[in-house]
């Protein structure tokens, strides 16, 4: 499942990525690590001002 995630840093400034394939957070939690297409983005948690996340559920026929 694919769906739309926000980035939005300290700064003001705004990442979206609309092909996200799976988000989270490192085990020491110090970084932010995203997978979306071919691309795997990790940044450092206090650079993150917040997240926001759209995704949906659909039921499989």
């Amino acid at each position: 499942m694919l769906y739309r995630l926000k980035i939005v840093f300290v700064d003001n400034e705004e990442v979206e990525f609309k092909n996200t394939e799976k988000h989270g957070f490192s085990d020491d939690l110090e970084l932010f690590e995203l997978t979306a297409g071919d691309e795997v983005l990790v940044v450092p948690i206090k650079q993150i001002k917040y997240i926001s996340c759209d995704s949906k559920i659909f039921q499989n026929k």
